[in-house]
C-alpha cells in the first residue's frame, strides 16, 4: 500500500513541510527541487520566508495589481535560486511530522498563467497608446485561440462598452459586420488564410453599440509560423463614414448636374430654335407681314424659355 511519505515524494505538484515554529522546511518532494532549483539538502536550511518575494522588490506593477485584485489571498509571490519569481497558489494543512507540529502545503505554479494575462494587458497597453495618435481602432487576432483583443477605439468609436477586458470572439466580430456584407468579408478573409496572402484588407459596415452601422475600412496582416499554418492576426479599423456620406452628396450633385445637362441639352433648345426662327421670319418678311401673331408666338416661346431657366437654377445644387 501506497503510505502518505510516497504520495508526498511521487507528487507532480511540488510539495513541502515546515516546522510552523522555527518555519524551516523539515521535507520537499522532488517536484519543489525541480521547480525552484534547489537541492533537498539546500531546502532544509531554508525557511520558507527565504522563497518570498520581499516587499519592494516587485518590478510590474501591472501584474502585482493583477494579483491584488484577480486572484485570492492564497496566492503567493516566490522566487526560485536563480532568482526568477514564480506566482503560486498555496494549500496550507496541518501535519505532524516526525513528532514536530508542521504546515504540509501544495504548491500550484500559477506563472505561466498570469504572465500570459499580463501578455495580454500589455498588448492591449500598446493598443491604447498607438490609438492616441490614430483614429482607427486597432485589433489583434489570435488564430489559435481565436480571442481578439482590441484597444480603445472599440469603446470609443463604436460604442462597445460591455467589452470586458478589450477582448472578443472572432465570432462576435463577424456577428457585429452588416448581413449583407457579412459573407463577402467571411470568404474573403478565410481565402486570404488558405492562401496564405499576408495582407487582407475590405470595406463593409460594422455595428455599433446603439445598433446603427458606420461604415470601415479594414485591413490586417496575418502571421505564419515555420509549419505555414497562421497563428495571428493585427490590424486596424477605420471608421471611413464621413467619407462614404461625402462620396454619396458628390454622387448625388453629380445626378442633378447631369439632369441639368439633360434638360439645357433637350428643353432649351426647343424654345431657343423657335425664338431664333421668328426674329428670321421679322427680319426677312416686309412690312405687310403679320408683326402681331409673329410677335405672340416669340413672347411666348420666352416665356417658356424663362421658365425653364428658372428650373434650372432651382436645380442647380
Amino acid at each position: 500500500m501506497t503510505s502518505t511519505i510516497d504520495l508526498f515524494q511521487l507528487s507532480p505538484l511540488p510539495m513541502w513541510i515546515f516546522d510552523i515554529n522555527t518555519r524551516f522546511f523539515l521535507d520537499v518532494n522532488e517536484a519543489a527541487t525541480h521547480l525552484f532549483g534547489y537541492s533537498r539538502k539546500e531546502f532544509l536550511g531554508l525557511t520558507v520566508d527565504d522563497l518570498k518575494v520581499r516587499e519592494g522588490q516587485p518590478r510590474d506593477k501591472t501584474i502585482e495589481h493583477l494579483i491584488l485584485n484577480g486572484l485570492d489571498k492564497e496566492t503567493q509571490l516566490l522566487k526560485k535560486k536563480n532568482g526568477e519569481r514564480v506566482y503560486t497558489h498555496v494549500v496550507s494543512n496541518p501535519v505532524e511530522f516526525q513528532e514536530q507540529k508542521g504546515e504540509l502545503e501544495l504548491v500550484t505554479d500559477l506563472t505561466e498563467r498570469i504572465e500570459s494575462e499580463r501578455k495580454m494587458l500589455e498588448s492591449s497597453e500598446r493598443f491604447n497608446i498607438v490609438s492616441k495618435a490614430t483614429s482607427d481602432t486597432i485589433w489583434d487576432w489570435n488564430l489559435t485561440s481565436g480571442s481578439i483583443i482590441w484597444n480603445r477605439g472599440i469603446k470609443g468609436i463604436f460604442g462597445h462598452n460591455d467589452i470586458i477586458n478589450h477582448t472578443t470572439t472572432m465570432s462576435w466580430r463577424y456577428d457585429h459586420i452588416h448581413p449583407e456584407d457579412r459573407e463577402r468579408v467571411v470568404l474573403k478573409i478565410q481565402e486570404h488564410i488558405d492562401q496564405k496572402i499576408e495582407r487582407w484588407q475590405d470595406e463593409y459596415r460594422f455595428m455599433c453599440g446603439n445598433g446603427s452601422y458606420r461604415y470601415v475600412f479594414d485591413r490586417g496582416f496575418v502571421l505564419f509560423d515555420e509549419n505555414g499554418s497562421p497563428i495571428r492576426a493585427i490590424g486596424a479599423m477605420e471608421d471611413i463614414t464621413r467619407r462614404k456620406e461625402y462620396i454619396k452628396a458628390i454622387e448625388d450633385q453629380n445626378k442633378k448636374f447631369k439632369e441639368i445637362a439633360w434638360i439645357q441639352s433637350h428643353m432649351v433648345r426647343a424654345p431657343l430654335a423657335r425664338i431664333m426662327a421668328l426674329v428670321d421670319l421679322i427680319k426677312d418678311y416686309g412690312p405687310d407681314s403679320d408683326y402681331d401673331v409673329m410677335l405672340q408666338h416669340l413672347a411666348s416661346s420666352a416665356k417658356e424659355l424663362d421658365a425653364i431657366i428658372v428650373n434650372i437654377a432651382d436645380r442647380t445644387p
